[in-house]
């Protein structure tokens, strides 16, 4: 078994100030059997984006949802539900007919990109985990999503990777990890590569291998030469 890391975890969520305590995260594969219901998590759609390449609003692109032809969000919303978070979120504007039951949580820090979506949904997550899914990954899965929540734990969540190249858009992060993106943030650094990358370095993420027959899930919707 690998050693014990010791990581910073902030137990403050607001912005302003943050208190650190010690907390231990081993790497999950070695420590952690596959339990039986999941750990209580958020869930945040991130929704944001001004689509610029894509030409048009992506969270309107027409996807199949069980036989029938619905907007993306509605797709991705339905997908978390199906996870049964205790929350669902949505980053961005409410500027769509989202669900009574999806809170919509505007960027604290405006025109920063998926980071600071990211940021704001974990700054208000009732929950010590938060899953992410971009609305525009639409062959996402309920049960790939499920599969990260499981190997993930308080204070440690759970990116994927697809060879070197990390995929932090469907993926788990604990709260503490909303003082590493507001750090970035302010130093002009958006890059989720980056963002990822220094959560686990810091023992905030551990980094599950996507199986070349998981590699389709992430297929994403940028440009309409995607569709």
């Amino acid at each position: 078994m690998s050693s014990a890391r010791r990581v910073f975890r902030p137990t403050d969520r607001g912005l302003s100030s943050v208190n650190f305590s010690i907390a231990i995260c081993y790497p999950l594969f070695a420590i952690l059997t596959v339990p039986s219901t999941l750990l209580p998590f958020s869930a945040a759609l991130l929704a944001g984006g001004r689509s610029r390449r894509m030409g048009r609003d992506k969270r309107l692109l027409l996807v199949d949802w069980q036989g029938e032809p619905v907007p993306l969000w509605k797709r991705q919303l339905e997908v978390m539900r199906e996870l049964a978070p205790v929350e669902l979120l949505v980053s961005g504007m409410p500027d769509l007919e989202y669900p009574p039951d999806a809170r919509v949580v505007p960027d604290k820090v405006e025109n920063a990109g998926p980071l600071a979506g990211i940021l704001s949904c974990l700054t208000a997550a009732q929950s010590e985990l938060l899953v992410v899914l971009a609305v525009d990954l639409p062959n996402m899965s309920s049960t790939y999503l499920s599969s990260l929540v499981q190997r993930s734990v308080p204070g440690c969540g759970v990116v994927p990777a697809i060879e070197q190249d990390l995929e932090p858009v469907a993926a788990v992060y604990p709260v503490e990890a909303a003082a590493v993106a507001l750090t970035l943030l302010q130093q002009g650094r958006r890059s989720l590569q980056t963002f990822a990358r220094q959560l686990e370095q810091s023992g905030l993420v551990s980094i599950q291998k996507v199986a070349p027959d998981e590699a389709a899930l992430f297929r994403n919707w940028n440009s309409p030469a995607d569709l």
